[in-house]
């Protein structure tokens, strides 16, 4: 199974934003520059949101000029399962979903329905790796734009640390490090949460 363990800080403002980004404690330890990624995400569920229901999210994202489709299940704390391959739709991605080790469950529980996308996702990522002395691998990624649903939109700006290899430990202590330094909030829902949650009228 891939796993996913991100950190996810709610930033005030984007020029708090780059001060993080760009901050002695960040630059020491960051490998190679910034990359810039153009993100535009659809979030999709069946008409009775038995995806939602599981906390189970499926979307499509281009980034840049690459659409990549991604299924996110929980698993272990802040630890989620997460299968991802390119694919031109959604319906072309979730065989091929499965055929990367996605749950069988995904077959059943669209058995006979049909994806509908419930909301969506816009911003800019830069995004690089950092490289601590431990040798474990984070990328900390900053993410500025809107999230949409239900006809209204919310500024997102937001900061993520997600470990690439090595110890977990690392990763907290320094998503940790961060929210003490800049008075960070910790962000505890998804983008999509969020994004659908506007769609669902409850923000």
């Amino acid at each position: 199974m891939g796993i996913e363990l991100e950190y996810k800080l709610a930033v005030a403002n984007p020029a708090q934003l780059e001060q993080i980004l760009f901050d002695p404690q960040v630059k020491e330890v960051q490998v190679g520059d910034y990359q810039i990624f153009e993100m535009a995400t659809i979030y999709y569920d069946t008409p009775d949101r038995r995806l939602g229901t599981l906390r189970w999210t499926l979307r499509l994202r281009q980034e840049n000029n690459q659409l990549v489709a991604t299924l996110k299940t929980p698993y272990q704390g802040k630890i989620r399962g997460e299968w991802s391959c390119e694919a031109a739709n959604i319906q072309e991605a979730v065989p091929v979903l499965l055929e990367t080790g996605a749950p069988e469950e995904l077959t059943g529980l669209l058995s006979g329905q049909t994806l509908e996308p419930v909301c969506a996702a816009r911003f800019t990522r830069r995004a690089a790796n950092l490289r601590f002395a431990d040798g474990s691998v984070c990328e900390l990624a900053g993410d500025v734009g809107l999230l949409a649903g239900g006809g209204k939109e919310e500024d997102l700006c937001e900061i993520e640390v997600e470990l690439k290899s090595g110890d977990a430990a690392t990763a907290e202590a320094f998503a940790r490090e961060l929210q003490d330094k800049f008075a960070l909030r910790e962000e505890p829902l998804s983008k999509f949460a969020r994004a659908a949650a506007l769609a669902e009228g409850k923000r």
